[in-house]
């Protein structure tokens, strides 16, 4: 049965073969922690299961993942209905070049980069829009945080959360000797650091920890949850750059948003 089906049912009420449903997603990157914490399920026979559905917004994102229907493009999607059920066919980056006074477009496809300028030899990811706007003060920190850390032919690019790490980034991504990520101390920036990690495979890919920070998130007020910890312990485990940004979020139970870097 398609995934389609299954969603079908469930938002109908209809039993399922939930074990079938599972073994169906496993391919697709979802494992049962994630399915569980999407559904609640009661046996009502050897094979079928009454689910229910506890996250509506990820069962939404299902939905989206896996149409009944057959979409090829983004317009298609547009006529049946919802474009977001197909992905762009270009991504969009908002990009500092390292000669240039203002930021530029970049846009990335299936062919590979189109760049009104040429590019640098170094990229700095920003996650937030006001760090980045304020790259000046964003810099001096990091020289400031790192004594070593170098913006000769350094590119910034605004990471608007995880859109940074859309899969048509990554030939601009691999375009660069250096890539440095000055992300959120939180699932967001990890999960935007895993992506773009196992997206690009790069070899010199660094994640910025400040020193400051062990100070910052005893400041912070955004508590980390233990809902989050499964999701960390794997990160940790995966991603072996992120294990010392773990631990001190884990030591400390905060997570940290990348503005307070700017505070006087």
């Amino acid at each position: 049965m398609q995934i389609s089906k299954y969603l079908d049912n469930i938002k109908s009420g209809k039993p399922i073969n939930f074990d079938c449903f599972r073994k169906a997603l496993y391919p697709h990157g979802y494992d049962d922690q994630t399915i569980l914490g999407v559904f609640s399920t009661e046996k009502i026979s050897k094979v079928s299961y009454q689910v229910s559905i506890i996250d509506q917004e990820r069962f939404s994102r299902l939905q989206a993942d896996f149409p009944g229907y057959l979409i090829s493009s983004r317009v298609s999607a547009a006529q049946a209905g919802d474009s977001h059920k197909h992905p762009v066919s270009q991504a969009m980056i908002i990009l500092w070049p390292y000669r240039q006074s203002h930021p530029v477009v970049i846009l990335n496809d299936e062919q590979g980069i189109q760049s009104p300028v040429t590019l640098g030899q170094r990229l700095l990811i920003i996650e937030n829009q006001e760090n980045f706007v304020q790259k000046d003060e964003s810099l001096a920190f990091l020289k400031q945080q790192f004594p070593d850390f170098k913006d000769q032919e350094l590119d910034i690019v605004w990471g608007a959360g995880n859109a940074v790490s859309n899969r048509l980034n990554k030939a601009f991504f691999n375009h660069y000797q250096h890539i440095e990520c000055l992300l959120d101390l939180d699932m967001g920036g990890l999960t935007t650091f895993a992506n773009i990690a196992e997206l690009t495979f790069h070899a010199r890919l660094g994640f910025l920890l400040p020193p400051c920070a062990d100070e910052l998130l005893k400041q912070s007020k955004i508590e980390l949850q233990n809902e989050h910890l499964p999701a960390l312990r794997k990160f940790r485990e995966n991603h072996p750059l992120l294990r010392p940004t773990i631990e001190l979020m884990i030591h400390h139970k905060k997570m940290l948003e990348q503005e307070m870097y700017l505070q006087d």
